[in-house]
C-alpha cells in the first residue's frame, strides 16, 4: 500500500481539477474561434462607405446595399 499524506492527496486533487478546468477552457476557446470564423465567412466590407453586409449568394463581386459601389468578396479583418 502506498502511503500518501493528506496534504499531498489534497494537492493532487486540486492539480487534477485545475488541469481539467484548463482543458475545458481551451476547448471552449477553440470552438468559439471556429464559430466566429464560420460566421465571418460570408461578410463583405464596403470600401467606400464602410458598411458590412452579407454575401449569401457567394458572388465574387457584390453591390453594396448602402452606396451601390461594387466590392470584391473579401472578408473583413478580425477585430
Amino acid at each position: 500500500m502506498i502511503q500518501v499524506s493528506l496534504t499531498n492527496l489534497i494537492l493532487l486533487g486540486m492539480t487534477a481539477a485545475v488541469s481539467m478546468l484548463t482543458l475545458f477552457w481551451m476547448v471552449a476557446v477553440i470552438k468559439q474561434r471556429r464559430h466566429e470564423k464560420m460566421a465571418r465567412q460570408d461578410l463583405i466590407h464596403c470600401r467606400i462607405c464602410g458598411s458590412i453586409f452579407e454575401n449569401s449568394a457567394k458572388l465574387k463581386v457584390m453591390h453594396c446595399p448602402s452606396c451601390g459601389s461594387q466590392n470584391e468578396a473579401v472578408r473583413p479583418s478580425p477585430i
